[in-house]
């Protein structure tokens, strides 16, 4: 996935170029997010072959970022308030996505009595 397909999925302009290094940024780490959450590397001939619904959640997990109030559940000041959705509920959606596309990879992970199974 390259900054110029984020763009388009998060409606921003092709030529606004002034936070480009910050969405670089933010695109690789949302790459490696979905890549350890889905517990593959979905590389194809040593390029990066993201399913689309994976792109949808990169560009959702960016968007969050975008938004800047992180770990902020919800504010209120001078009797109006706002709500925000957290970390940890941006993260349980996005995997949820990521699970109903069939995604992510089972593993198996030994425990006393034999072989318990789970998803990462």
């Amino acid at each position: 996935m390259e900054l110029t397909e984020l763009k388009i999925l998060l409606q921003l302009p092709e030529s606004e170029t002034s936070n480009d290094a910050y969405l670089e940024m933010k695109l690789g780490e949302a790459i490696d997010w979905v890549v350890r959450v889905c517990g593959q590397s979905f590389l194809v001939n040593d390029k990066l072959m993201l399913p689309r619904v994976a792109k949808g959640v990169v560009a959702q997990y960016v968007a969050f970022e975008l938004q800047g109030n992180h770990g902020i559940k919800s504010e209120s000041i001078a009797g109006m308030s706002q709500t925000f959705d957290s970390i940890n509920e941006r993260d349980s959606a996005l995997i949820s996505k990521l699970s109903q596309a069939r995604l992510r990879k089972m593993r198996f992970t030994p425990y006393k009595r034999g072989y318990n199974y789970g998803t990462y």
